[in-house]
């Protein structure tokens, strides 16, 4: 689709410098393609917009879009802000990790600031959003603000991901998806809550553009000579926003000055404080100012980089790894700092710790800081980080494309089904690879559907089933019909032809693995009587321990569907009251009349087939209560093996980002359920 970009419009919330550079590539070439940009800026004292000036960016403040008919809204927005902060403050939960001096201008700006993302994502309706990430409150609320308006949102991975653990919590609470650098990054997410079908490895946008750059107009060697360095050893000493104790590193000044043919460069992070670094520099040791060049502000980072022959840090960054994949040796100084974060390169064997002492002394000694790492573990480490850096930004917008075309999609035609309805039952079964799960599965539903209304079996088989199986299917005999699935998985498609071929009244599909039990039509058949015909009818399936698996689904903190009651006893007394729900997953049962009339099912959803169709169901009916939950409509599921295609995540959240809010407290409210008791 050469003009898809064309005209799409594109807001973008930008920061500091240092990070734009992971959006800028992709919005650059989306912008060649026809996709109109628009940036915006939170107020942070100014850092933000003086970033969008230097960097030439037509962008708008976020204050520019309030006017004075908002001011009663940033005023109660302004008192609920004051009143939450202020609880915290007296619960100590605010001050439990760091110290923070919170002012009323900051409070006011950030309701001026909530308002703004507010009306400007309202008046620009965007077909698609970018930010860095969710961690800050900019971030925060304009994700909050684009999910509001049904407009998908992407965050992208800032840096290494080093900080505290607990600090990447409700990373993924509102955007779409967060696109990341590697496998590392992408469990650690994960394991601190993160829903795993949100988090997208794309690689690095911006590292092998960078590299092309270096080596298209050979930085390297023009750094070195406006450096005066062109024979010299070059070390590169990177400063976080911390600056140590200059006395500290005495004896590498020691060494310098000692040392024939050497240039130290000390790189300070854009945070520091001015005054702070004017008065650390002012301490550089008189006899090594000639071998010593400090930088401060917006000195390029990489050409430093590509100008050095070693790279130093005090603390774990990002600039750690980018330094590795400029092939430099990384040396992890070993100095006192007030903060000591949990990420070590050193444990990755990917950098060589040094104390200020070894370090000077190598220097003297000309050491080949080559020598004191392994190529194998660094590329090995390189390859958990950075799934791909050549094709990165291609992976960005080729989601990007998905999830906006997913996002416009129109609601499907009716399909067709047959008028004739026979039978009661028609039983969609998605079978199982295994023979035994196989064989198991149709002696329960021939054993357990009797005396419940006539029924028919349609088998959908994959196209890679196995010859025993296909001997178990050649014995079946009676109302069974066989359908072939196109492809390498058994998808909507199959089940939507399945449903063209059906003779019964109500069809039930059945995901494959799945085992029902004893009365579980009955159960159905009351349901129905009970609810009428225009509705969906979602099973309690149980898992082989005899614990819940599924029963419903809610929507947790980060506004992600998963299954009510997962993983408590069989009989939990709250799981075994019926109770709508907004959607169902795993099995289904639903009118064939009305099954036509909604479309089937969406062929690109995959395995959020069942949801998307309980959420048009609901778009339908104007209710959330069209999807009902019967535990006595009862299931056991043989194995958890469902599979996953990251275009089917795209489609089917870039369609429904809007739809999506969390449920889960309301849910445990109405059920008078407590957290303890859940535990």
């Amino acid at each position: 689709m050469p003009d898809f970009w064309k005209n799409k419009k594109i807001l973008v919330y930008i920061a500091l410098a240092h990070h734009t550079r992971f959006i800028s590539p992709v919005v650059e070439r989306l912008a060649k393609r026809g996709a109109r940009i628009k940036y915006v800026v939170g107020q942070a004292e100014r850092s933000q917009e003086i970033t969008a000036i230097r960097l030439g960016l037509d962008y708008t403040h976020v204050f520019d879009c309030i006017s004075d008919e908002d001011e009663p809204d940033v005023h109660e927005n302004y008192l609920q802000l004051r009143s939450a902060l202020s609880n915290c403050a007296r619960s100590g939960y605010l001050f439990s990790a760091t110290p923070v001096t919170v002012i009323d201008k900051t409070i006011h700006a950030t309701a001026m600031e909530y308002v703004g993302f507010r009306n400007l994502v309202r008046k620009e309706e965007p077909d698609l959003c970018f930010t860095l990430h969710e961690l800050n409150r900019w971030g925060k609320m304009f994700a909050f603000w684009a999910k509001k308006c049904g407009v998908p949102v992407l965050t992208f991975q800032e840096g290494l991901y080093y900080g505290t653990d607990f600090g990447y919590t409700g990373h993924l609470q509102y955007s779409t998806f967060n696109l990341v650098w590697g496998r590392r990054v992408t469990r650690k997410l994960i394991d601190f809550e993160a829903p795993p079908d949100r988090v997208l490895e794309v690689g690095n946008t911006h590292l092998a553009e960078e590299i092309n750059r270096q080596k298209k107009n050979r930085i390297r060697e023009k750094k070195r000579q406006s450096l005066n360095c062109v024979a010299d050893f070059v070390i590169l000493l990177i400063f976080s926003g911390e600056i140590p104790n200059i006395d500290l590193l005495h004896p590498i000044f020691k060494a310098m000055a000692e040392s024939e043919g050497k240039q130290l460069l000390i790189k300070f992070h854009p945070s520091a404080k001015h005054d702070q670094v004017s008065q650390w520099i002012s301490k550089i040791p008189s006899k090594c100012t000639p071998m010593v060049q400090t930088f401060v502000g917006d000195e390029n980072y990489y050409d430093l980089l590509s100008a050095s022959d070693v790279c130093v840090i005090v603390q774990p960054s990002t600039t750690g790894l980018e330094a590795l994949f400029f092939d430099k040796p990384l040396v992890h100084l070993d100095i006192k700092m007030n903060w000591r974060l949990p990420y070590s390169f050193t444990d990755f064997k990917v950098a060589v710790k040094m104390t200020p002492e070894e370090f000077g002394r190598a220097v003297s000694e000309n050491r080949d800081f080559r020598r004191l790492t392994d190529k194998e573990d660094v590329v090995q480490y390189l390859d958990n980080e950075l799934s791909d850096t050549t094709h990165a930004i291609e992976n960005v917008i080729r989601i990007s494309e998905r999830i906006v075309a997913s996002s416009h999609s129109p609601e499907p035609e009716p399909i067709d089904v047959p008028a004739t309805a026979d039978k009661r039952w028609s039983i969609v079964i998605q079978l199982p690879e295994d023979p035994a799960s196989l064989l198991h599965q149709l002696e329960a539903v021939a054993v357990h559907s009797e005396n419940s209304g006539d029924f028919e079996v349609i088998m959908i088989e994959p196209a890679d089933m196995s010859k025993e199986s296909a001997r178990i299917l050649d014995t079946m005999t009676g109302d069974v019909l066989r359908v072939s699935a196109e492809g390498e998985q058994i998808g909507p498609a199959a089940m939507n032809t399945a449903a063209g071929k059906a003779r019964g009244q109500t069809l039930i599909f059945m995901e494959s693995n799945l085992i029902p039990m004893e009365n579980w039509l009955v159960h159905l058949d009351n349901g129905i009587k009970r609810y009428g015909r225009e509705k969906i009818f979602g099973a309690r399936i149980l898992d082989q321990r005899g614990s819940i698996y599924h029963a419903g689904i809610i929507i947790d903190k980060n506004n992600h569907p998963v299954s009510a009651f997962k993983h408590l006893a069989r009989n939990f007394p709250k799981a075994q009251k019926e109770a709508p729900f907004q959607m169902i997953d795993h099995v289904m049962a639903i009118e064939k009349e009305f099954f036509g009339a909604l479309g089937g099912f969406w062929e690109t959803a995959g395995n959020y087939a069942f949801m998307d169709l309980c959420l048009r169901a609901n778009k339908r009916s104007g209710s959330q209560e069209t999807c009902i939950y019967l535990p006595g409509f009862c299931l056991t599921a043989l194995k958890d093996r469902r599979g996953s295609n990251p275009d089917h995540t795209v489609d089917f959240y870039g369609k429904w980002q809007g739809e999506l809010w969390a449920s889960q407290d309301t849910f445990l409210k109405a059920q008078r359920l407590t957290g303890a008791e859940i535990d």
